[in-house]
C-alpha cells in the first residue's frame, strides 16, 4: 500500500487531542470506524477516549437512541447519536466524580412510566422495559467538567457487496455542552474503494472534532441565574448555514464533493435549561417570557403565579412536526375553556437523549412559522406527574392515544398502584384532561372507547368525535419528509 501523505498531519492532530482536556465518546454506524485506530494507535488514548459504540444494526441504532428513526442515515439520526453519546460521557464522568468522593452511584432505576406526554409511536418495545438513568441537574462546578467533552455521531452509507440503490453519503455530528455541529458529504458513486471511502469519512470526523475544539477554546458563556434570566432573552446565540469545517487533514475530495455544515450555538439559558438548572422557559417569537427555576422537594407553591396566563391550558407534545391537526385542537381547546393554550415540550425525555440544539431551533422556527403568536413553554418534566407539579392547576390537552398509553400499566410494570398514586398526584395539582378523538390504524380513539381506570376518567373531559377527530400521524409526516 502507497505511504499516505496525510498520516503525519493525522497523527499531529490525534498527539495534540491527547495532550488536551478533550475528552470523547464516539456512536458510529455506517462507517467512521478507522477513527478508533487513529486515536488509539497514539499514545494517551486513555486520556481522550472515555468509549465508542458501533450500533451497527437497524435494532442497534433504534436501542441506542431509544426510536425508530424514519431514516437511518441522516443528520437527525447523527446529531442524536453525537448527543446520546454527550449524555453517556457526562453519566460516567459523573459516576467517577462520586466514586472519588467515596460514593456509590446507585441512580440506575426502572422508570415509573417512559415518556407517554410526547409522540412515541416509534419508542423501541424494549425501550418500555430498559433502565434509565435520570441525570440530576448539574451545580456551575460540574459545567467545567463538561466543558471539554465531546460527543461524536456518525451515520454513512458506504460501498458495499450488495447493490446499492441510494447515493453514498455520510453525516456528522459533534455534540458539545454549549453547541450542535453537523456536517454532511454526498460521496461520488463507485469512485472510491470501501477503505477509501472508510478513510475519508475517519478523516473528516478528525476535522469536525478539531472544528468544535477551537471553538470550545474561546471564552466559555456565562450562567444565569433565575433573576438574571431576562437578560439572557435568547435560547440561540448563533444559527450558522454553510457552517465551515477546518480542514486539519486535507480531504481528498472528487470534483462536485463538498462539505456542508451547520452550528446551532445554545445560549447560557439554553444550557442551563437542558442541564437542568431550570424547571420551565416560555418561549415566544418574540424572545423569553418567564423562566421557572427547578421545583425544589417538598417546596409549597406560591401564593401568586405570576405564570398563570400562561398556564391555563397546556399542550404536551413533540411536535416533529407541528401541523394543521395541532392548530385545529388549540383552536378548538381555546373556545370550549375560554383561555390560552400554550405548547409544552419536554427537552429531557425518559429513554431517549434530550434534543440536540439544532433539532429544538428547527422545531421552534417551524412552530413560530405557522402560529407566529404561539406560546411555547420548554420544560424539563418529560412524565405527566412532573407536569402537573410545575404547572398546577392546568388542563392538559391531549389526544385518545396518548391518555390510552399514560394509562397502559405496561408502563408501571402491571402495578395499578403506581398508576393510581400519579392520579392522586395530578388530582392533588387541580390538573385535568380535555381529551381528542384520534383516527389511526387501529381505529377511532375516543374518550368513551377507552378502557382506561376509573379515576383517570373522572380527571377527563371529552371532545366528541363530531367535533374534532385527529387523523394526522406525525410519524407519517417525518417520513415523508424524510
Amino acid at each position: 500500500m502507497p505511504v499516505d501523505p496525510c498520516q503525519k498531519r493525522r497523527i499531529e492532530c490525534v498527539q495534540s487531542l491527547h495532550q488536551s482536556p478533550t475528552q470523547i465518546v464516539a456512536a458510529l454506524s455506517g462507517g467512521g470506524t478507522l477513527l478508533l485506530g487513529d486515536l488509539l494507535a497514539v499514545p494517551g488514548g486513555s486520556r481522550t477516549l472515555i468509549e465508542a459504540a458501533v450500533p451497527y444494526s437497524h435494532e442497534s441504532i433504534s436501542n441506542y437512541i431509544g426510536r425508530v428513526p424514519e431514516q437511518f442515515c441522516c443528520p437527525r439520526v447523527a446529531r442524536t447519536l453525537a448527543m446520546t453519546a454527550f449524555y453517556h460521557a457526562r453519566k460516567v464522568l459523573r459516576s467517577e466524580a462520586l466514586r472519588k468522593q467515596g460514593y456509590i452511584d446507585l441512580k440506575r432505576v426502572s422508570p415509573k412510566n417512559v415518556d407517554v406526554s410526547h409522540d412515541i409511536e416509534d419508542i423501541t418495545e424494549s425501550a418500555i422495559f430498559r433502565s434509565t438513568d435520570f441525570i440530576e441537574p448539574v451545580d456551575l462546578g460540574e459545567f467545567d467538567a463538561y466543558q471539554h467533552v465531546i460527543g461524536i455521531g456518525c451515520t454513512a452509507s458506504l460501498v458495499t457487496d450488495r447493490q446499492k440503490m441510494g447515493e453514498h453519503r455520510v453525516h456528522i455530528a459533534v455534540q458539545t455542552l454549549q453547541q450542535t455541529i453537523q456536517f454532511s458529504l454526498q460521496l461520488q458513486k463507485d469512485s472510491r474503494t470501501r477503505w477509501e471511502e472508510e478513510r475519508l469519512v475517519a478523516d473528516l470526523i478528525l476535522n469536525a472534532i478539531e472544528t468544535a475544539r477551537q471553538e470550545a477554546a474561546k471564552p466559555s458563556l456565562p450562567h444565569c441565574t433565575p433573576s438574571e434570566a431576562t437578560f439572557c432573552s435568547a435560547l440561540i446565540e448563533g444559527f450558522s448555514h454553510d457552517y465551515p469545517l477546518h480542514e486539519h487533514i486535507p480531504l481528498a475530495l472528487k470534483p462536485g464533493e463538498s462539505v456542508y455544515g451547520e452550528r446551532v450555538v445554545g445560549s447560557p439559558l439554553l444550557v442551563d435549561l437542558f442541564f437542568g438548572k431550570f424547571g420551565a422557559v416560555l418561549w415566544t417569537t418574540e424572545g423569553i417570557r418567564h423562566t421557572i427555576p427547578r421545583p425544589e422537594i417538598d417546596s409549597p407553591a406560591p401564593a401568586f403565579n405570576p405564570y398563570a396566563e400562561f398556564t391555563q391550558m397546556i399542550f404536551p407534545g413533540s411536535f416533529s412536526p407541528i401541523h394543521r391537526g395541532h392548530l385545529e385542537m388549540i383552536s378548538i381547546a381555546e373556545q370550549r375553556l375560554k383561555g390560552k393554550v400554550v405548547l409544552e415540550i419536554s427537552v429531557q425525555n425518559v429513554d431517549k437523549p434530550p434534543f440536540d440544539y439544532i433539532e429544538l431551533a428547527h422545531r421552534l422556527e417551524r412552530i413560530g412559522k405557522m402560529k407566529p403568536d404561539q406560546a411555547v413553554w420548554l420544560t424539563q418534566t418529560p412524565l405527566f406527574v412532573g407536569k402537573a407539579e410545575l404547572f398546577q392547576g392546568s388542563t392538559f390537552v391531549v389526544g385518545a392515544d396518548t391518555l390510552k398509553r399514560f394509562a397502559d400499566l405496561r408502563f408501571y410494570h402491571e402495578n395499578v398502584h403506581r398508576l393510581h398514586d400519579i392520579l392522586r398526584t395530578i388530582a392533588f395539582h387541580h390538573c385535568r384532561f380535555l381529551v381528542f378523538a384520534r383516527q389511526s390504524k387501529r381505529g377511532l380513539e375516543s374518550l368513551e372507547t377507552l378502557e382506561i381506570p376509573d379515576m383517570l376518567r373522572s380527571l377527563c373531559d371529552d371532545v366528541p368525535p363530531a367535533v374534532f377527530t385527529m387523523d394526522i400521524s406525525s410519524s407519517d409526516l417525518r417520513r415523508k419528509e424524510a
